[in-house]
């Protein structure tokens, strides 16, 4: 009986490292993911606002902006295919921007698994922005009432 005990404790300390590697890696890597896929839309976000306001359309103003704003702790680039003005039956156009970045893996566990699913150890986000180019600017002047 007391065998029995010590089989399923030696098996619990052989396995419980691989269990813990998958779960712990998975909050880490896709806690990861999840934040850059945050950081992602908000560089959308911003770039389709900016270009929008200051009526660009050219993609390599465009690609400097978001340049600007991409964190530096990140390793490769956002992919941006260029701007895409779409006219509303409404009266108007949007601006739509859409980027993508690949999000690494950190744990060689994930890095592993993606590799031999996809054959690159990281995680693709994708982002898409629209922002309508405003037809009238209203300012406050100086000392006049509204």
């Amino acid at each position: 009986m007391s065998r029995k005990k010590g089989q399923a404790i030696v098996e619990m300390a052989l396995l419980f490292p691989f269990f813990l590697l998958i779960i712990v890696g998975g909050l880490i890597d896709f806690g990861f993911a999840f934040f850059n896929a945050i950081t992602l839309q908000q560089i959308a976000n911003d770039s389709a606002q900016y270009a929008a306001e200051n009526r660009i359309t050219s993609k390599e103003e465009i690609e400097a902006h978001i340049a600007k704003l991409k964190p530096g702790w990140w390793k490769n680039d956002i992919d941006f295919s260029g701007p895409e003005p779409l006219d509303l039956t409404s009266g108007g156009t949007v601006i739509r921007i859409p980027v993508s970045y690949e999000s690494p893996a950190y744990t060689p566990f994930y890095q592993t698994m993606l590799s031999g699913i996809k054959g690159s150890p990281s995680i693709k986000l994708a982002a898409l922005a629209s922002y309508k180019i405003p037809q009238h600017v209203y300012t406050k002047l100086p000392g006049n009432k509204p």
